[in-house]
């Protein structure tokens, strides 16, 4: 089987469960609505179908530009940067596939922005900002990525057969210095953070965390309404880095009581300890992915141009890494799913059942999410389960 056979095949599959759900969603919008009013309800059916239609155009293009790198892409730049081999070259030649890989992705993500988005009321980008983004996001990669990179490759060079275990170690450790450093020093880079400033709310939110021995660096409000309308929340950093994070639409759209709620959802995660296990379950994965990744057959690399590229690995595991998750996300998705509704009835002990039924209600009808998913969509696709089977364990 040669590599652009098991990129099709995977790529069919995706297209097959977007077909599927496409289909569901038809047959599911001229019923009669539930949770949502009706105009509400098929107006989310009719975004879902239109999101799922954009699904099937971005795979088809990914599978054109991963075909390309492997038919003739790779060939052109191992023939640009690798003389000698060095770790530098190597450094250089997955660099610029990651910078080609990001400019040939501003199409699909100007299209979201500026066009889907904007036709259903959810963006506010304007095109200064997009290219501001844009830029930063470009010039973020290209520090950082040359440091990682580099050690990547320096570890594949000075470690010979273990190789694999030292870069999963070091990946490892890069994630959790993101996830230390992001609310501090990534997230202000893009939007600006100010502390809450409703005495009362604050206050209501302290109770909240002190009751679940939850301590934070603060309570921040991010102006997430410059770019887009849908609602969030999250607690970001690790150990004394943690923050609570809430966009300044969510504290727009919902009550007091329904912020709590979903305040105490997010707790819920914490005190079940779902982080951890997820930060676990990640490791494990990952690990298998360096372990399958560091023992390919010969023939991805000869059909791939990329023998004799030290890097060629890292390369193989940008493009191929998709199948990989995608074959376990079954159970990463059954385990997420799961801690998602233990988390929504901690929520609901926190303020009631009514109070989380209805921010859950509410945050479908903001980001004008449709209320239910295939089984096939959910088993493969969804980290968090639809609000129907969201509202209906809760009941």
């Amino acid at each position: 089987m040669t590599l652009i056979t098991i990129l099709c095949i995977y790529t069919a599959f995706l297209v097959f469960i977007s077909y599927v759900q496409i289909s569901f969603l038809k047959k599911e919008r001229e019923k009669q609505a539930i949770i949502l009013n009706e105009q509400d309800y098929k107006n989310a059916a009719n975004i879902a179908i239109e999101n799922e239609k954009y699904k099937i155009f971005s795979n088809l293009y990914n599978l054109m530009v991963n075909i390309s790198w492997i038919s003739f892409g790779f060939l052109y730049l191992k023939e640009i940067f690798i003389k000698e081999n060095s770790t530098l070259e190597n450094t250089l030649f997955l660099l610029v596939f990651l910078l080609i890989i990001s400019i040939l992705n501003l199409p699909l993500s100007y299209y979201e922005s500026f066009i889907k988005d904007k036709k259903h009321g959810f963006s506010n980008m304007t095109l200064a900002l997009f290219v501001k983004d844009s830029i930063k996001s470009l010039a973020l990669m290209l520090v950082f990525g040359f440091l990682i990179i580099y050690a990547l490759v320096f570890c594949f060079e000075f470690f010979n057969t273990y190789w694999w275990v030292v870069a999963f170690a070091l990946s490892f450790i890069i994630i959790l210095i993101i996830n230390l450093i992001y609310p501090t020093l990534i997230a202000p880079m893009f939007n600006k953070m100010k502390k809450l400033e409703d005495e009362n709310l604050l206050e209501k939110i302290t109770n909240l965390m002190q009751k679940c021995g939850f301590s934070a660096n603060g309570v921040y409000v991010i102006d997430a309404s410059k770019r887009d309308k849908r609602l969030n929340a999250y607690f970001g950093g690790l150990f004394k880095s943690k923050r609570v994070v809430l966009f300044d639409t969510l504290l727009n759209a919902l009550k007091e009581k329904e912020l709590i709620a979903v305040l105490g959802h997010e707790l819920g995660h914490f005190v079940h300890k779902d982080l951890l296990k997820m930060l676990f379950a990640s490791a494990l994965m990952l690990f298998a992915l360096f372990f399958i990744f560091a023992h390919l057959p010969n023939f991805f690399y000869i059909e791939s141009h990329l023998d004799g590229v030290n890097a060629g690995v890292f390369a193989l595991l940008l493009i191929f890494g998709n199948i990989f998750t995608f074959i376990i996300s079954p159970l990463l998705n059954k385990m997420s799913q799961k801690n998602e509704f233990n988390a929504d009835l901690h929520g609901a002990k926190l303020s009631s059942k009514e109070d989380m039924k209805n921010a859950l209600i509410a945050l479908a009808k903001e980001n004008k999410a449709f209320v239910k998913t295939s089984k096939i969509y959910t088993f493969f696709h969804l980290s968090h389960p639809c609000i129907y089977d969201r509202i209906k364990a809760l009941q």
